[in-house]
């Protein structure tokens, strides 16, 4: 199984990316927020029971697809921010990694880069809302400025990097596929 991980700051346009990504590979996505609220139900953000039911769901789904044969899945991840003020996120990530390569399957990570400008702009946008995700460019600035690891490849595999904010989805999606050799434009 190939696995995508699209990674980036909030609003950094990882779920627009990962939707045109699945429709182009058919492969099914793994949105962070679906895990996020499920989680959340039961624990507040970023504690240790949050953190350890959402771990446990990503790997559930992962293992889920494996073993249905899945020929790939897409995941969006908010790194730097998504486990106890993103203190376990590279750990969270590695164990994802890992279990897809003990499979014999690949997993390719995609680091999305914005000014902050356009973040800025992005996150108050109406449509985000729908997702319970970030909509206050004042608590956007603060995670930011706060939380440093938001701008950051993870640091224990390669990434490839794409400028959201100047390239067009489409434009994002033809490199990603280009980089994992996938062509299917």
């Amino acid at each position: 199984m190939q696995l995508i991980i699209i990674y980036g700051p909030p609003a950094s346009g990882k779920l627009t990316i990962a939707k045109a990504l699945a429709k182009k590979t058919g492969y099914p996505l793994l949105h962070n927020h679906v895990i996020a609220d499920f989680a959340s139900i039961f624990f507040a953000y970023g504690t240790d029971g949050y953190v350890k039911l959402a771990s446990e769901l990503r790997l559930k789904a992962i293992e889920t697809a494996i073993k249905g044969r899945t020929d790939g899945l897409i995941m969006t991840f908010a790194y730097g921010l998504e486990t106890k003020e993103g203190k376990h996120d590279e750990a969270v990530l590695k164990l994802i990694a890992n279990r897809i390569k003990d499979k014999n399957g690949s997993v390719f990570f995609v680091r999305l880069v914005c000014g902050d400008g356009v973040l800025m702009k992005r996150v108050g946008r109406k449509d985000r809302e729908k997702f319970n995700k970030l909509t206050s460019p004042s608590t956007l600035k603060k995670i930011l400025r706060d939380y440093k690891k938001t701008k950051e490849a993870v640091p224990f595999a390669d990434s490839v990097t794409v400028n959201s904010g100047s390239t067009s989805p489409t434009e994002v999606v033809k490199y990603i596929l280009k980089k994992i050799n996938k062509n299917l434009f």
